[in-house]
């Protein structure tokens, strides 16, 4: 059994005193004792994972998603998991997370299927990565997020390449993301890339506008032959040559029924077909990006494909529940790619009975909500009435104003308890109310 340094242990025996009193008082435990147990000891990341498989998951969106699915295909190959709960993803939240598992870390599997599975903040990947020295490292997508924390893109993908410059463990990129596949350059001997396949690749729409329209070596823009969304596709930079790299893991995706995704995977050689229990071409990059990881880590294929199926949506991340006799569908949306892919998935549910959106400006949120300017919200067919709720509810209104929609069609309330209840009484019986909130936003809905 591994024994800790005094200083270890009086740093878990602080946050263990800590989450007591914490619970005592009905509040949450997921990040405080963890902050109190760093203050105590600064190493105490390193010294509780030593020798363990570590697997990280950064990028802007999908990372909650794809930490779900990987932990399930994990489990489908025999191993325990450790892993931090959604949006405990800074040093903090990895501590008490660890600490809460301390038995587990300490006798650790005798045949070595132990797993620690961390989502982990973009602008701490470079800390946490050098602390944990994971065993692979996968960068879901870059897109922009949170202006007023991260800065321009160009700034999150340097942070995340220092982050990767700190160990020698694998590397799982998207290959469609210019920015991602970047990264690669210089790490390629560990390098493994998930990617679309040519059939899923759309038209180039006409006089598109893209985030990370440059290139990240020379600065000429770049050439699209195909598009997925947001700046994910087939591009090349006529200036230097570099260009999306082929993919280790290609995969096509089609929405079945509005509650599932119908994958075709292909893997050296190999393809099978999975039904994935959550839709969205998104997902579908989400669930290549942990089958990737965990053929990067060297399981099989065909159980890993299969245990795909088994996958359940995460908190507030197309999370569906029952109200009454009518569904509640909550999507997460946090930034202009996002908020586009939720409206275009909305906008084709047959079971659309009404939308709600709920805005929020604090820090987990980022204070910055000009992002909403950035959506097309005008190419969207949204049911009749509109519900509008959060912080900045009236910026929202404004902003849907502007883009076309009818002022008596929206009904605002900062009070989103009230505003719910009437707008699931007028969603009709056998439909679904959708209900897209930004990070507290749902949090507070939730609560």
């Amino acid at each position: 059994m591994k024994t800790y340094s005094v200083r270890t242990s009086l740093a878990i025996v602080a946050a263990r005193v800590l989450r007591f009193f914490l619970r005592l008082l009905g509040r949450g435990a997921t990040a405080l004792p963890g902050k109190a147990a760093l203050l105590v000891d600064r190493q105490l990341l390193a010294r509780l994972t030593a020798k363990q498989k570590v697997f990280l998951v950064t990028g802007t969106n999908g990372k909650t998603t794809t930490v779900r699915i990987l932990c399930t295909l994990l489990e489908a190959n025999g191993y325990e998991i450790i892993t931090n709960p959604s949006g405990a993803n800074l040093d903090s939240g990895l501590a008490t997370t660890l600490i809460n598992h301390r038995k587990l870390l300490r006798r650790r599997a005798p045949d070595g299927l132990l797993a620690l599975v961390f989502e982990i903040d973009e602008a701490y990947f470079a800390k946490l990565a050098q602390m944990l020295n994971p065993q692979i490292s996968v960068v879901t997508n870059l897109f922009r997020d949170q202006p007023d924390r991260f800065g321009d893109l160009q700034h999150t993908r340097d942070l995340i390449a220092k982050g990767l410059d700190s160990s020698q463990g694998k590397i799982v990129l998207c290959a469609d993301d210019c920015l991602c596949a970047s990264m690669a350059v210089g790490r390629e001997k560990r390098t493994l890339f998930f990617g679309i396949a040519d059939e899923g690749l759309q038209p180039v729409p006409e006089g598109d506008m893209r985030e990370a329209a440059f290139c990240a070596f020379c600065g000429e823009k770049y050439h699209y032959d195909g598009v997925v969304y947001g700046h994910l596709g087939r591009f090349s930079c006529p200036q230097c040559g570099f260009s999306r790299p082929r993919p280790d893991l290609l995969f096509t995706a089609a929405d079945l029924d509005g509650r599932t995704l119908g994958l075709e995977l292909s893997w050296q050689g190999e393809t099978a077909a999975a039904t994935l229990p959550i839709p969205g071409i998104h997902n579908g990059y989400n669930a290549a990006a942990a089958l990737a990881t965990v053929l990067a880590a060297g399981l099989p294929f065909d159980r890993s494909v299969a245990a795909l199926q088994e996958t359940q949506a995460a908190f507030g991340r197309m999370e569906r529940f029952k109200a009454d006799d009518r569904e509640v569908c909550l999507i997460l949306v946090k930034n202009p790619v996002g908020m586009d892919l939720a409206l275009d998935f909305v906008a084709s549910a047959t079971d659309r009975g009404g939308v709600m959106f709920l805005l929020n400006a604090n820090d987990s949120d980022g204070r910055d909500v000009s992002w909403i300017q950035e959506v097309n919200f005008e190419k969207y067919l949204l049911p009749g009435l509109i519900g509008i709720s959060g912080e900045r509810c009236r910026d929202m209104a404004l902003r849907l104003c502007d883009a076309g929609k009818r002022p008596e069609d929206l009904l605002v309330d900062p009070d989103h308890v009230r505003l719910f209840d009437r707008l699931l009484t007028s969603c009709p019986a056998g439909q679904c109310l959708y209900i897209l909130p930004n990070y507290t936003a749902m949090l507070s809905l939730r609560a």
